[in-house]
């Protein structure tokens, strides 16, 4: 399949899952259940609707037309939409007015015992490691290395550089492309470096997937156990400068854990790194890191790549 038709059915996909989510939450609007859970239930509905909405509007429409003005004002009313929400007071808790720096995000870091994390973004780990580096913590494959030896168990899920989305995410983050597709890069360079780091270890306890994936990530996705913390990408502001959210009830932490689980199984054939439990391999997709980097250089220039991976 070429590259042109890939992206074709690339988009009859996603518009196929957004219409799906507008049915999926007009369902868990009209179940009619009272009390706190109905009243959850029904606001999760309603936020499935919205995403729907928005993401079949901007394909249908806005990614023909490129008005990136009428673009950023819809997202902003749907963040404004969430933001004002009664999910935050029923299953979701404001706990940052500002992903950027919180430092739930990092309590992980300093365990020393078993945890099992998941962490899934557009650009997840170029972000962990600037903030680890700047609180003296080392780089993120260093944390993650130790972390592994201690027993911990983590997934890692970040954009493919290669989508066709990257574009039209971007536009609604109110930054260039090659910003993002920069902040992919990092994340590659940091995974290709931990590789190195892990490679002659064993590791009998721990556990290691990292996968790209080619959907459009409603959420970025934070969980340490049971402790979940997610952020919304529906504003036109970089997704760090936007609230983090604390999810509550294990009802609601199931939806999100569902969602991220669901896009993690459809990108098995896209792990790019893996150290399966109880096993001491380390296993490197070397071609599938060729193509993304092959991917980078020709959109960001052979300069800038070999920068970032320091060839």
């Amino acid at each position: 399949m070429d590259k042109e038709n890939k992206m074709t059915v690339n988009k009859v996909l996603r518009v196929v899952f957004s219409i799906l989510l507008i049915f999926a939450g007009a369902v868990l609007s009209l179940l009619g259940l009272t009390g706190p859970i109905g009243k959850l239930l029904s606001d999760i509905g309603l936020a499935l609707i919205i995403a729907g909405i928005v993401a079949v509007f901007e394909e249908t429409v806005l990614s023909r037309l490129e008005q990136g003005e009428t673009a950023h004002l819809v997202a902003d009313q749907v963040y404004e939409k969430l933001y004002q929400s009664p999910l935050q007071s029923v299953g979701i808790r404001l706990v940052s007015p500002v992903r950027k720096g919180f430092a739930g995000y990092y309590n992980w870091a300093i365990h020393n015992s078993p945890q099992n994390l998941f962490f899934a973004g557009r650009a997840v780990l170029h972000r962990i490691d600037f903030d680890f580096r700047n609180r003296g913590l080392g780089g993120v494959e260093e944390v993650i290395t130790r972390r592994m030896s201690q027993g911990a168990h983590l997934r890692l899920m970040f954009l493919d550089p290669r989508s066709d989305l990257i574009p039209r995410l971007a536009r609604e983050e109110g930054q260039d492309p090659d910003q993002l597709l920069g902040d992919i890069a990092t994340s590659i360079a940091i995974v290709e470096r931990l590789y190195n780091k892990i490679k002659d270890r064993d590791f009998t306890t721990g556990s290691l997937y990292v996968r790209v994936y080619d959907e459009v990530p409603y959420f970025a996705y934070h969980r340490v156990d049971e402790e979940v913390i997610v952020g919304f990408y529906f504003s036109s502001a970089l997704g760090y400068a936007s609230a983090a959210y604390e999810v509550i009830d294990q009802q609601t932490k199931n939806f999100f854990e569902g969602h991220f689980l669901s896009m993690y199984d459809r990108a098995s054939k896209m792990t790019l790194l893996s150290v399966p439990p109880q096993q001491t391999k380390t296993n490197l997709n070397r071609r599938l890191l060729n193509q993304l980097k092959e991917a980078l250089s020709n959109a960001l220039g052979e300069e800038q790549i070999k920068q970032t991976f320091g060839g």
